[in-house]
């Protein structure tokens, strides 16, 4: 049981290094492709409400359905036709996602403290937590480059720390 638990989390760290390396080696696309994609979503996610609100009208919540889906809609539509400033607005919420998740993974680690190579998972907190707060301090200015390198890091850190968990876990089974 251990040893397929183990294979998992190195598995996991595995897809996370090399997503880390890939954000690394092409950060431009990557903050381009990301935004560009969540644009295009949502302004459909959009549009679908605005279709939904007015094929319900009798739904007491058709105005705020109707409101909820013009503003996805324009949101998605300025942020697919600007991709620049969508990427500044993208990177303020990785910024916020990336403490949120060193919050939530220090949460982890003091859960598990007991557990052999938590170090690791406290390290990885805490560069997490780095990224996302240069990452909201370097805004508007910090460049295209920035969000994929950063969230390049994280990864890279993430991954080893899954890794290292699993092989402290494979050591302390056998």
């Amino acid at each position: 049981m251990a040893r397929l638990v183990s294979g998992k989390l190195i598995a996991l760290g595995i897809v996370l290094i090399v997503a880390g390396i890939a954000a690394i080696a092409s950060p431009a696309l990557s903050t381009m492709a990301v935004t560009l994609f969540l644009g295009l979503l949502l302004a459909i996610v959009g549009a679908l409400k605005v279709f939904h609100a007015f094929s319900v009208k009798e739904w007491g919540g058709f105005l705020w359905q109707l409101l909820i889906g013009l503003v996805e809609l324009l949101g998605g539509l300025l942020v697919y036709f600007n991709p620049m400033k969508g990427a500044i607005a993208i990177t303020l919420v990785i910024a916020l996602v990336l403490m949120a998740e060193g919050v939530a993974q220090l949460g982890l680690a003091i859960r598990m403290r007991a557990q052999n190579g938590v170090v690791w998972m406290f390290l990885s907190s805490i560069v997490t937590i780095l990224v996302g707060v240069v990452m909201a301090m370097q805004l508007p200015g910090g460049g295209i480059y920035t969000p994929g390198t950063l969230v390049g890091v994280s990864l890279l850190f993430a991954g080893w720390a899954y890794i290292a968990i699993a092989l402290a876990t494979r050591r302390a089974a056998a």
